[in-house]
């Protein structure tokens, strides 16, 4: 019993001890809480007028504003995209996003499936200067086709960029 009764091991004894009542006197720190929206801001809904450019072959296109209501968290691009391939039948692009005064929009491939040359660039075209006339941030409208650069579409060149007339 002696070798167990050791001051050393006494010492050791004591030391744990003392730790473990600081430790369980010491408060528990809570966690931070994520503070809640003013009510204002919880419903507040923000108004973005969609300058839809619908083809009308072979007058050009006609301009239709259309207000979509972006709520808090929500993307306003996506929003735009999907109520543009709504309005004109079309697939929806896969993304947009603005870069260096420019916006960019990727397609999928079967964006211009089943079209001849003329529908082809309607529908490019109708997206290009529908996302030109409601984001004044980009001044030009370049197309990826699924992530990647590409020389062009079915019928279309792809490396020039479009620019409202």
């Amino acid at each position: 019993m002696r070798k167990y009764l050791s001051v050393y091991n006494l010492l050791g004894l004591l030391v744990f001890a003392l730790g473990l009542f600081v430790y369980w006197q010491s408060p528990v720190p809570n966690p931070p809480k994520a503070l809640p929206l003013p009510a204002d801001e919880a419903a507040r809904e923000e108004k973005l007028t969609l300058n839809l450019y619908r083809p009308d072959p072979p007058q050009g296109f006609l301009r239709e504003p259309v207000v979509l209501e972006v709520g808090l968290g929500e993307n306003p691009y996506e929003k735009a995209l999907l109520a543009w391939a709504q309005a004109t039948g079309s697939p929806t692009p896969l993304g947009l996003f603005a870069a260096e005064g420019r916006l960019v929009v990727d397609l999928p491939k079967d964006f211009a499936r089943g079209l001849d040359t003329e529908e082809e660039v309607y529908r490019l075209y109708s997206l290009a200067y529908t996302l030109l006339a409601t984001f004044p941030e980009g001044s030009e409208v370049r197309f990826l086709v699924e992530g990647q650069p590409s020389p062009g579409l079915a019928h279309l060149d792809l490396e020039v960029p479009v620019r409202l007339p």
